[in-house]
């Protein structure tokens, strides 16, 4: 089950998920998505995190509660 904090907050259904939890088809969106033009690539891969749904590109790190 995916926490709250890992829940889309556009789509509500699907789960942010980060670079390296995509397969290289995922990876392949991701590269076309309009973040492409409004941040560096290795930016994007360190630190956005993607909904595997309606790939919403989570852009800010968000607190988490341990």
């Amino acid at each position: 089950m995916a926490l709250k904090e890992d829940r889309c907050p556009h789509c509500g259904e699907g789960q942010l998920r980060k670079w390296y939890e995509l397969n290289a088809e995922e990876h392949e969106v991701v590269r076309r998505l309009p973040g492409t033009a409004d941040y560096a690539f290795r930016e994007r891969v360190m630190m956005h995190r993607w909904c595997n749904l309606c790939w919403h590109e989570e852009t800010t790190q968000t607190p988490r509660n341990a």
